[in-house]
């Protein structure tokens, strides 16, 4: 009731917090200078479907490579961004939310092979950290996401300890896409496995009861010429993989 209480408490200041921004930004609206955005180049390109013409003058920035593209997003970054800095109580707003933000949080713990799995939060880590303990000991760090990746753009998506208690498979998300990595970890010394799945996609891990494998759906894997349009498009051709460690077998199936 309590934990309850202080959720409502602190989504009531932010309802009250996000009524005093919005007042703010109505009024930072008023007194800025209308908002000035780059010029936006046109061209010339134009499709033909079915005896019409059609005109597509901003195809080119469909471009995720094209330098003029990323030079157009900084513009109008900059345009957003100096709009933003300019709007009253936003330091606030912000520094209230950090304050509401900030505290400790602990996941429901899973019981596996007679210890205990669950995700920690110190309170302003931008991911929890998955721990381990035993009956008495000490929890252990099995994996801390915030250190995988320099800048923080790799989220762990989801993790699963086999019933054995042999190994720790978790998923990852780089960039914030929708494609997953599996990994794995010995949980013995926490050394790395050699194996890792890509091209995994609204999948998670299900181990076998013997802890030699696990199922999971994986995509195909694209031409290395198309890895970026495969990135960018939804297909409904899926495979079914359970992957055995002890026989080396592996089950595909097309659905």
């Amino acid at each position: 009731m309590l934990r309850s209480l202080t959720h409502r408490h602190a989504l009531l200041a932010t309802l009250c917090l996000a009524t005093l921004c919005l007042a703010g930004l109505s009024g930072a609206a008023s007194a800025q200078s209308p908002v000035k955005y780059p010029a936006t180049r046109k061209d010339a390109t134009t499709d033909i479907y079915f005896g019409t013409r059609v005109a597509d003058p901003y195809r080119w920035l469909e471009d995720q490579n094209s330098p003029e593209v990323a030079r157009w997003v900084d513009a109008e970054n900059k345009v957003s961004y100096d709009y933003l800095a300019k709007i009253p109580l936003r330091d606030g707003f912000r520094a209230e939310l950090t304050k509401l933000f900030n505290v400790p949080r602990v996941s429901v713990p899973s019981r596996v092979a007679g210890k205990l799995y669950f995700s920690k939060n110190t309170g302003l880590q931008n991911q929890s950290v998955v721990f381990e303990q035993g009956a008495a000991g000490t929890p252990r760090l099995l994996l801390d996401p915030n250190k995988i990746s320099p800048d923080g753009s790799t989220a762990l998506s989801g993790y699963t300890v086999s019933p054995d208690g042999r190994y720790l498979a978790y998923s990852l998300s780089v960039g914030g896409s929708d494609w997953r990595e599996i990994h794995l970890r010995h949980l013995r010394d926490l050394s790395p496995v050699a194996d890792t799945v890509h091209w995994v996609r609204f999948s998670g891990v299900a181990w076998t009861n013997d802890g030699k494998g696990f199922f999971y759906t994986r995509y195909p894997t694209p031409n290395r010429d198309s890895v970026l349009t495969e990135e960018e498009r939804a297909t409904g051709d899926t495979m079914m993989i359970c992957v055995s460690r002890a026989c080396g077998r592996r089950l595909v199936l097309d659905l």
